[in-house]
């Protein structure tokens, strides 16, 4: 075998220039200016965003018990206990709210929770974990239903194509109206927004203290419409909840807001905080100062909601079922 020849050490140490003092000087900056080079080296690549369909993928918890343990969760207990071979599913739209309308719900959770601590009431919110890490929040089509294992294929199956058929083009919600809130299954008070269609929420005031409406709890500010005569605040929700109504009934589970007058057309909102404490008047009254501050309330109003599509979360499986056609646009000419 060959050997191969490798140069001596000494013809290395000959042959490798050492930088001089003139190769080796640097253009002199000031002590506060960083040199270009520097600032080429340091300035990190932008990262592309990640794709929709990762959220989905890490939607639900590790599961830690096979029993339901209030302690492993803040106190909250199932609504539907765990079965084998049933499988608690839940319709819903989804947001994930960029940084700047993050940071407005933070800061106005921040200025609530200093307010609230004289009267011994703490909450928890949603809208980060206990890591600091960004959450989605949700604007609930369904009441907490369980499937079969024979039936979560084909009902999936049947909201898609129901989602398909139905031609409502993605499209945009704002905030008009905040209160703490209530549910019969829940021992617990949500504060939520409540939201309307974009293009009808110019139309609503949700500067006013309104009156208890039928079916609400604790209700502290609600939208007050500046039009006459009344118009559905929410079109495209209350049609695409018709649709997923229809379907959880053909499989043996209750509706969601069948009880509303109007269809459920005030009642869709977000939540954004939770308590185990009842909201008293105290309680609701304080909010609402802290709300009523108008940098506040007008940030708030500012927010929207871009909806396209909506979430089916069967067990621990969640499925983005795109709404068809294409967002409304201005007009082309």
């Amino acid at each position: 075998m060959a050997l191969v020849d490798y140069s001596s050490s000494d013809e290395e140490t000959e042959t490798v220039p050492v930088p001089t003092p003139a190769t080796a000087k640097r253009k002199k900056t000031s002590h506060t200016q960083i040199p270009e080079d520097d600032r080429n080296e340091s300035k990190p690549a932008a990262l592309p965003p990640l794709p929709a369909s990762f959220h989905d993928l890490y939607a639900s918890t590790v599961r830690v018990s096979t029993t339901d343990d209030p302690s492993l969760h803040q106190g909250r207990k199932r609504v539907n206990p765990h079965k084998p071979g049933h499988w608690p599913s839940h319709l819903y739209i989804e947001w994930h709210p960029p940084p700047p309308q993050l940071q407005t719900l933070a800061s106005f959770l921040s200025a609530l929770h200093p307010a609230l601590t004289p009267l011994s009431v703490s909450f928890t919110s949603f809208l980060t974990s206990d890591l600091g890490v960004p959450l989605p929040l949700h604007i609930s089509l369904s009441r907490p239903i369980v499937l079969s294992t024979g039936q979560k294929y084909q009902f999936l199956a049947d909201l898609v194509a129901r989602v398909k058929a139905s031609g409502i083009a993605p499209f945009d919600l704002a905030p008009v109206g905040l209160e703490w809130h209530c549910t019969p299954e829940s021992a617990r008070s949500f504060l939520v927004l409540r939201v309307a269609s974009a293009d009808t929420a110019s139309h609503l005031n949700i500067s006013t203290l309104g009156a208890p409406k039928e079916g609400d709890t604790y209700p502290i500010l609600h939208a007050e419409e500046k039009t006459q005569p009344k118009q559905q605040q929410n079109p495209q929700l209350t049609s695409i909840l018709q649709h997923c109504n229809a379907l959880v009934q053909e499989y043996s589970q209750p509706p969601l807001y069948a009880y509303k007058e109007d269809n459920g057309d005030t009642a869709f909102h977000i939540s954004i905080a939770w308590s185990f404490a009842p909201p008293t008047p105290e309680v609701r009254r304080r909010t609402e100062e802290i709300f009523s501050r108008h940098a506040t309330r007008d940030e708030i109003r500012g927010l929207r909601v871009c909806v396209d599509g909506i979430k089916a979360k069967i067990g621990n499986v969640v499925t983005h079922v795109p709404l068809p056609g294409r967002a409304k646009r201005g007009d082309d000419g």
